[in-house]
C-alpha cells in the first residue's frame, strides 16, 4: 500500500500558516472592515475586526478541516465507489491503496481550499488599507483562474489515476 503521508504534512503545514497569517494581519485591518464588495470593487458590507477574523478563520482553517474530516471518514470505508475500472481498483488486493489514494486526493482539495481563503484575506488587507477601500478585480480574477486551474487539474489528476490500471 503507497504512503499518502505527504499530503497530510502540506495540509497541516498550510493550516498552521493560515492560523499565523490571519491571526499575525488582524491587527492590521481597520476597526471595521470593508468585508464585502461589489462588482466594481467597491465597498458594500462591512462588519467588526473581530467579527472579520472569526469569520475567515473559520471559513479558512474550519472548512477545509470539515471537508476533509467529511472526505476521510466517507473515503476510509467506502465499498461501493462509481470509479472507472472498478473490477480492478476495488478488488480485495488494491481497494485499500484505492482508499488511502482518495483519501489523499481530498486532503489535497483541503489544501487548495486553504490557499484560497489565505488569498481572500490578503485581498481584504489591501483592500482595507486604502482611504477608502477597494478591491482589485484584476488580483481576484488571477487569483480565481489559478483556483480554477489548480481545480483542473485536481480533477484531472483524480481521472488520470484512475484510467490506468496499474498504479
Amino acid at each position: 500500500m503507497t504512503s499518502y503521508k505527504g499530503s497530510w504534512i502540506v495540509f497541516g503545514t498550510l493550516l498552521l500558516f493560515a492560523l499565523v497569517f490571519m491571526l499575525g494581519t488582524a491587527a492590521g485591518l481597520p476597526p471595521v472592515v470593508a468585508s464585502h464588495f461589489d462588482a466594481a470593487g467597491y465597498p458594500n458590507a462591512f462588519m467588526p475586526r473581530a467579527g472579520y477574523l472569526r469569520f475567515v478563520l473559520a471559513l479558512g482553517l474550519g472548512m477545509p478541516v470539515a471537508i476533509v474530516a467529511v472526505l476521510t471518514a466517507v473515503y476510509s470505508r467506502a465499498s461501493n465507489l462509481k470509479v472507472p475500472n472498478r473490477d480492478y481498483w476495488l478488488a480485495p488486493e488494491r481497494i485499500a491503496g484505492t482508499r488511502a489514494f482518495l483519501v489523499a486526493h481530498g486532503v489535497w482539495f483541503g489544501s487548495l481550499m486553504v490557499l484560497l481563503i489565505c488569498f481572500m484575506h490578503w485581498l481584504e488587507l489591501k483592500a482595507n488599507r486604502l482611504a477608502l477601500p477597494h478591491l482589485s478585480n484584476e488580483a481576484f480574477g488571477l487569483g480565481m483562474v489559478v483556483f480554477l486551474i489548480g481545480m483542473a487539474l485536481w480533477i484531472g489528476a483524480l481521472m488520470v489515476a484512475f484510467r490506468r490500471t496499474k498504479r
